[in-house]
């Protein structure tokens, strides 16, 4: 099940996540209590989106399920 996020939802990678224990790389690119502002959707997927790391300020490609909704957008 995907969850869509749209622009402007905060959300938070998930904790206990197999792919974050097993990637270095992904270690290094965002810390695990890191936000992320959705920036913007793939309309072919509900399963992708654009977002912003709120602690380094990079922009990166990423996956809906690799993430828990903190908030979402209010309009």
């Amino acid at each position: 099940m995907t969850t869509g996020f749209k622009a402007g939802d905060l959300v938070r990678l998930k904790k206990d996540s197999w792919w974050l224990k097993r990637s270095r790389t992904f270690r290094e690119m965002i810390a695990d209590d890191s936000l992320v502002l959705v920036t913007d959707s793939l309309e072919e997927s509900d399963l992708f989106f654009y977002g912003h790391v709120c602690s380094t300020g990079e922009k990166h490609l990423w996956s809906s399920d690799q993430f828990d909704l903190v908030q979402k957008a209010s309009c």
